[in-house]
């Protein structure tokens, strides 16, 4: 927390976010609004907050992330990954239009466990085995890193190879 910490009902916030600790002159308070609070110092802040307000954010609530949120994360993982080509350079425009692009992701979630499994194509002459060792590795890190996750499997299908494309020569005629 910022120097010029503020609180609101007991909940620390960033003075900067408030304009004013009291109401315009010429206007009355909301009733039953409280008056802000401001400390010297941000451990003057925590100090006077109760236990329940001290307590970190993550045993407070839950998160839920939803299986199109973790397909997306899956499917951005997949791409960071050298080797593997993006949906417009594997299929051509009407594939990519009609959803049949690359990579192809698909997600099953139960609680906090996730079984992936990714379709891909890569470029030649990397190595199908490496390149699917490695989307495999990066897609586990990045759904615990992003969504906390614990993936139980990542299955990945090579299913396309591709031969890089060399600009067109110049024919001497």
């Amino acid at each position: 927390m910022a120097d010029g910490a503020t609180a609101i009902d007991g909940a620390a916030t960033n003075h900067n976010l408030l304009t004013s600790s009291t109401p315009d002159k010429g206007r009355r308070a909301r009733p039953g609004a409280q008056a802000l609070r401001r400390w010297d110092s941000p451990a003057q802040a925590v100090a006077e907050l109760s236990p329940h307000e001290r307590t970190e954010a993550g045993t407070r609530g839950s998160l839920e992330v939803k299986d199109k949120a973790v397909e997306r994360i899956a499917a951005a993982a997949v791409l960071q990954v050298p080797g593997v080509i993006a949906a417009g350079e594997a299929t051509g425009t009407i594939a990519t239009v009609l959803g049949r692009a690359y990579p192809r992701v698909d997600v099953h979630v139960a609680g906090r466990r996730a079984r992936v499994h990714v379709d891909v194509v890569t470029a030649w002459p990397r190595s199908a085995a490496e390149v699917a060792a490695a989307v495999r590795a990066h897609v586990s890190d990045r759904l615990h890193a992003l969504a906390d996750l614990d993936v139980d499997a990542v299955d990945v299908a090579v299913a396309k190879v591709i031969r890089p494309t060399t600009p067109d020569r110049r024919r001497v005629q």
